[in-house]
């Protein structure tokens, strides 16, 4: 009887575990990521742009806010549909014709990367100097908005792509798992850090009673200090677009060498 019991058992059943729930996978895409210098590279990249975008759509909000009054809001909502539809149509210009293809293939991965930033660095400068040299007067809407989505028809036309070739031949960790993270948590982080820095600056310039502008706006070196942070977010920008280009190189270096 013991026997026929002990028969009837069968072997143990060991206790499986699950490693592809969210949270293993989560934890497994965050280590990917930081062991990697070509994925903190793009994390950085993707999250100082995204606080640039940020900074510059609290410019924005002061601009809109301080239109003409004889204006409307009918009127203002049409203008920057209008705005939104010609950025579309270059970007689909670009892309349809080749251009944008052929922009990216004749400038290579590191200068493509640094459009992006090189174009927002100069945009923001000039919008910098015309604070400075108009003892604080804002620019023109048209000019703040044509500036703006010259850097957004050159992400989604020419940059995109060439963001989205970087993972290639990596492994499927990366990939799946921390391409997500990147995607997602790079644009959060610099768009809470973004809010955070405008946030802090403003209570440190109420604290220690920085002088104001003729006009009575906050003003660093004749320019409004969202302007001011975003020159200096875009420059970083931009040295991080040339270390990124340059990493990639590396590896395609090294994949070309083992086949």
């Amino acid at each position: 009887l013991n026997g026929t019991n002990q028969s009837s058992k069968g072997p143990p059943v060991r206790e499986i575990v699950d490693d592809s729930s969210f949270t293993q996978r989560l934890l497994r895409g965050i280590t990917t990521i930081l062991r990697s210098r070509l994925l903190m590279a793009i994390f950085t990249y993707n999250a100082l742009y995204a606080s640039t975008t940020v900074l510059l759509s609290f410019q924005r909000a002061k601009l809109v806010a301080a239109r003409n009054t004889s204006s409307t809001t009918e009127s203002d909502t049409a203008f920057l549909a209008n705005i939104n539809m010609a950025s579309s149509v270059a970007v689909f210009c670009l892309q349809a014709s080749g251009i944008a293809a052929l922009i990216a293939q004749k400038c290579g991965s590191t200068a493509t990367l640094s459009l992006m930033p090189l174009i927002r660095l100069l945009g923001v400068l000039s919008l910098a100097w015309w604070h400075r040299n108009t003892d604080g007067k804002p620019p023109n809407l048209i000019l703040f908005l044509l500036l703006d989505e010259c850097t957004r028809v050159v992400n989604l036309a020419i940059a995109k792509p060439v963001r989205e070739s970087l993972w290639r031949g990596l492994s499927n960790e990366a990939r799946y798992e921390a391409k997500p993270i990147v995607d997602t948590l790079a644009n959060r982080w610099g768009g809470g850090s973004a809010a955070f820095l405008v946030s802090f600056t403003d209570k440190m310039f109420d604290l220690f009673g920085v002088q104001n502008n003729r006009n009575g706006s906050q003003a660093v070196f004749g320019c409004p200090p969202v302007l001011f942070l975003c020159i200096i977010i875009a420059a970083w920008w931009a040295m991080v677009s040339a270390d990124l280009g340059q990493i990639r190189r590396r590896i395609d270096l090294e994949l070309k060498k083992r086949q």
